[in-house]
């Protein structure tokens, strides 16, 4: 099962971490593994390339696997449309697919 962690802190997404495989299909043929880490990508890709955010935390382990991703507060704000649109595109995922993925959400 992928675990995801959402990380709020005062009301504003903070990180986000996704940890495991969902074990829908063998390894390269997870189309829900796929899902998760596209949204990540794309998020990380949101935070430096679009949004310019100094600061950003990426930590990668193919080995667990494992992605985590966390931006300055001080950025977290204006960062809102990217951010809860990423959250609810995840909560989509596990709506769809809740014996393969889990949301956590943890208050910083």
């Amino acid at each position: 099962m992928t675990t995801v962690t959402l990380y709020w802190e005062d009301g504003t997404l903070r990180g986000v971490e996704s940890r495991g495989h969902s074990g829908f299909a063998d390894k390269g043929k997870d189309i829900v593994c796929a899902a998760v880490s596209s949204l990540l990508h794309a998020l990380l890709l949101g935070l430096s390339d679009v949004a310019e955010v100094e600061g950003v935390e990426c930590e990668v382990n193919p080995e667990v696997p494992l992605i985590r991703i966390l931006w300055p507060r001080s950025s977290a704000g204006r960062l809102e449309l990217l951010t809860r649109t990423i959250a609810l595109s995840l909560k989509e995922i596990e709506t769809g697919s809740p014996e393969y993925v889990h949301i956590t959400e943890v208050q910083l």
